[in-house]
């Protein structure tokens, strides 16, 4: 610890105990070689030595900086730092970004002089902040829901910080990385199939004939009213966390949008099983409000993980106009066809593609009757 620093000055404001934990966590901070400047920058300093083992030196640098010792693009640097979620900074001079920030942004020009499009590039980083921000803050909640307990001090929660960070940092790079190619083999499992349509000579790699369901839960606006943020949460989590039990190739579960989840598929029948299965995973739960579920086939288009195109707003449609536990679907199918187990019979004129299109909804599952 640096014996010139004044603890005093970095406990302003503070009185009695409040006084007495953060002068020992300012002296533990100190021999952990946090600067006195970091610690009076950070209020409350409990996890800056935590911040250290994931990469914050406390070292600030400027673009220009990242630019020359990277021998990055300038103007890709700024981009993907916009990408990232960075503070958009017109000054290239100017020293507020974290060393370690810099270096992950420094990646992009490797991938652009191995041949990609510097906008993909751009699209392929803003799309990895997306999920990685959500993720981070789960694993910070996760984090704090292990080593926070009834009375423990700053300088305790500082402590086990370093000690978890210290276990779990080197393991959250290799599961990232195996995560994230899981996903890429399982992409080009897809991708082999879309060579054949291509082939055959359909409209890929743009628009495709997909089905898209939606599924929500019904009166969850007026739940908000009655029910605290944190419960309302949870329940929209819990759904989120049952869509993806139900999900099995070659349906995708796509995202969360509130209290409603999206799904894709090539084909309607794999789709509608996985949204029934759903409905009857809810019914089993006293605590779930009634769900509601809008199914659409038609053309639509893939974009950085989303999905574009008229079967995602008629699903969507159709699922906020049905009722509590019916299925709503618009379906284009032949005369007859069955489809996961339910014939569809459509009355009226076919179309000169043998195939008709219309909205309706159909009761899901029996629900059995809930106590009182």
């Amino acid at each position: 610890m640096d014996d010139e620093v004044d603890i005093d000055d970095l406990l302003d404001g503070l009185e009695g105990a409040a006084r007495t934990e953060r002068a020992e966590l300012v002296a533990w901070l100190l021999d952990q070689g946090i600067t006195a400047e970091e610690i009076a920058s950070t209020n409350p300093p409990l996890l800056l030595a935590s911040r250290r083992i994931i990469g914050d030196d406390g070292t600030y640098v400027s673009a220009r900086e990242i630019s020359e010792q990277y021998d990055i693009d300038l103007m890709l640097l700024q981009r993907v730092q916009r990408a990232i979620g960075l503070a958009r900074v017109d000054d290239p001079d100017a020293a507020i970004h974290m060393r370690a920030d810099g270096e992950a942004a420094a990646f992009a020009q490797r991938f652009v002089e191995m041949g990609l499009d510097p906008d993909q590039v751009v699209l392929v980083v803003r799309v990895l902040a997306d999920g990685l921000s959500h993720a981070a803050e789960v694993m910070r909640y996760a984090a704090l829901a292990a080593i926070m307990r009834p009375g423990s001090s700053e300088l305790e929660v500082a402590k086990a910080s370093k000690a978890l960070l210290s276990q779990i940092g080197p393991q959250l790079g290799p599961m990232i990385e195996q995560m994230l190619l899981m996903q890429l083999r399982h992409m080009m499992e897809t991708e082999a199939i879309n060579a054949a349509e291509r082939a055959a000579g359909k409209p890929l790699p743009g628009a495709r004939r997909i089905t898209v369901a939606f599924a929500d839960l019904v009166g969850f606006t007026r739940l908000g009213e009655v029910v605290s943020p944190e419960e309302l949460g949870h329940l929209a989590s819990r759904l989120a966390a049952l869509a993806r039990d139900v999900t099995a190739p070659p349906v995708r579960f796509i995202k969360t949008i509130g209290d409603a989840v999206m799904f894709v598929c090539p084909e309607p029948a794999p789709l509608l099983d996985v949204v029934l299965r759903l409905v009857e995973a809810v019914d089993t739960d006293n605590d779930f409000p009634r769900l509601r579920a809008g199914v659409s086939a038609g053309m639509a288009v893939s974009r950085a993980g989303d999905w574009f195109g008229s079967p995602v707003n008629v699903a969507s449609r159709v699922t906020a106009v049905a009722r509590g536990h019916r299925l709503g679907r618009r379906l284009g199918v032949g005369r007859g066809r069955p489809i996961g187990g339910v014939l569809r019979v459509f009355r009226g004129r076919p179309s000169p593609q043998g195939r008709q299109e219309r909205s309706e909804a159909f009761p899901g599952p029996s629900r059995r009757r809930r106590p009182r």
